[in-house]
């Protein structure tokens, strides 16, 4: 991005440690971002980006699932450029989990 210049710009993930930080940043230099996350109905995570500086007027929130890649379409459409820092999130409980044995 040019120096000086604002931009429209998409942050996938925006909910994230990176990505909200990513989001905090662009909007304290003035671009107008359009930031998606996995769950629009968690108020937590809404509630931290609409508390960062200037996102009552330059912030824009989209629902979008990382498995679908069609539902980022309306996020991405009109920004100049898209910081992809979204990560796939493990579904199975089972994977997840350590065994021990001893």
């Amino acid at each position: 991005m040019e120096k000086n210049k604002i931009s429209r710009v998409c942050v996938t993930g925006a909910a994230g440690f990176i990505g909200c930080s990513l989001v905090k940043k662009l909007l304290e230099q003035g671009h107008t971002v359009h930031a998606t996350l996995r769950n629009l109905e968690d108020a937590s995570k809404v509630g931290l980006l609409k508390s960062l500086p200037n996102a009552d007027t330059k912030l824009l929130l989209f629902q979008a699932d990382i498995y679908d890649p069609n539902e980022f379409q309306p996020a991405i459409q009109g920004c100049e450029f898209v910081f992809h820092v979204a990560t796939p999130m493990q579904h199975n409980n089972q994977s997840s989990q350590v065994t021990h044995s001893y």
